[in-house]
């Protein structure tokens, strides 16, 4: 089956733009050119709608199709400046465009208003959402206006009445620091922020840090002077770390990045102060994006597998439509993918 993937490829285009290009996405701007290209494209690899599907395997003559093909409305946290910085939430959104559009259901992008409240911009019904992030409660109320059917991608809102998918943090903390040890590490810093958005959109604890530091606690060898607390972002890590090393402050051995968005300020603050990775501090990071895979160095990272977290958004989304409601958590398994960021100590 032709993928929205080789489309993509094919056109010149991202594959959320060949999504919603072939979904009819009234708020994509393109030019025709582009629309046309998209479509040529599809047509060229044989791609079919359900409807197209139907016509072709059933005799001419027999009843129009009914529309099989269910409707997905996706909410984002981040607004799209952030989604540019934290381009985790962004890949995540394009590989369920990727799943929804492999199993011929249209998406739909919900947004936020002047008001804050999310709203599509058509009247035609949602089968269900699929809300990526963290949510207040008002906002998930708006998302029962347009259906029951709700999945929460990396957040839990509600363990007794909504279906989640989370990665395993403890997991990914775990081997986070199993490996710092096993090079010989003792000091391990945290950068990152220490709290960050609850599962309703409420400032709690970092999952990453508090697996962080009740390990580092258990060994005996957490220090309070360790904690790099900055926003997620790289302007805020660069800010922090430059003024840590500033101060003449003693190098951490290794550094654990709660993410991949602090890495690149983390990585120029130490340049400009003669370190280099992994020679003289060692350097892990989350989400395993290009951010870690393409730094100078590519630095070691945590994957949390997009592919898995989406796939299994969809097959919650089908198991409400089989009325099965009650509520369940998948919890993803993490990997740490090693570069060489780390050495021997």
């Amino acid at each position: 089956m032709v993928t929205l993937k080789e489309i993509a490829r094919m056109a010149g285009v991202s594959p959320a733009t060949v999504s919603r290009v072939l979904n009819q996405d009234p708020t994509l701007s393109v030019t025709e050119d582009t629309r046309q290209r998209v479509l040529h494209t599809a047509q060229k690899l044989g791609y079919q709608t359900v409807q197209q599907r139907y016509q072709a395997t059933h005799p001419q003559g027999e009843p129009e199709a009914p529309v099989w093909k269910k409707r997905i409305g996706i909410a984002q946290m981040f607004e799209k400046e952030q989604l540019l910085e934290d381009i985790y939430y962004l890949m995540l959104k394009n590989v369920l465009d990727e799943v929804c559009f492999a199993r011929h259901w249209s998406t739909c992008t919900l947004l936020r208003n002047e008001q804050g409240h999310f709203v599509k911009n058509d009247d035609l019904p949602l089968d269900g959402i699929v809300a990526i992030g963290r949510f207040t409660q008002g906002e998930i109320d708006d998302f029962h206006t347009y259906t029951e059917n709700l999945v929460f991608l990396d957040s839990t809102p509600d363990v007794e009445k909504y279906y989640s998918i989370v990665p395993n943090y403890h997991l990914a903390v775990r081997q986070v620091l199993q490996c710092l040890w096993k090079h010989g590490y003792e000091r391990v810093a945290y950068l990152g922020s220490v709290y960050t958005f609850g599962p309703k959109k409420e400032l709690t604890m970092d999952p990453r840090f508090y697996y962080y530091k009740n390990s580092l606690r258990e060994r005996g060898t957490f220090e309070e002077a360790l904690v790099l607390d900055c926003e997620m972002n790289s302007a805020s890590s660069y800010a922090l770390m430059h003024r840590y090393l500033s101060e003449g402050k003693p190098l951490p051995g290794a550094i654990f990045a709660a993410s991949d968005v602090v890495a690149p300020g983390l990585l120029r603050a130490l340049r400009e102060f003669g370190f280099q990775v992994p020679r003289d501090v060692g350097v892990i990071t989350f989400n395993n994006t290009s951010l870690s895979r393409l730094a100078q160095p590519p630095l070691d990272s945590v994957e949390v597998f997009l592919q898995e977290n989406a796939d299994s958004a969809a097959i919650c989304m089908e198991l409400l439509w089989q009325k099965k409601t009650h509520p369940k958590q998948i919890i993803i398994s993490c990997r740490l993918e090693e570069r060489g960021s780390v050495r021997d100590q």
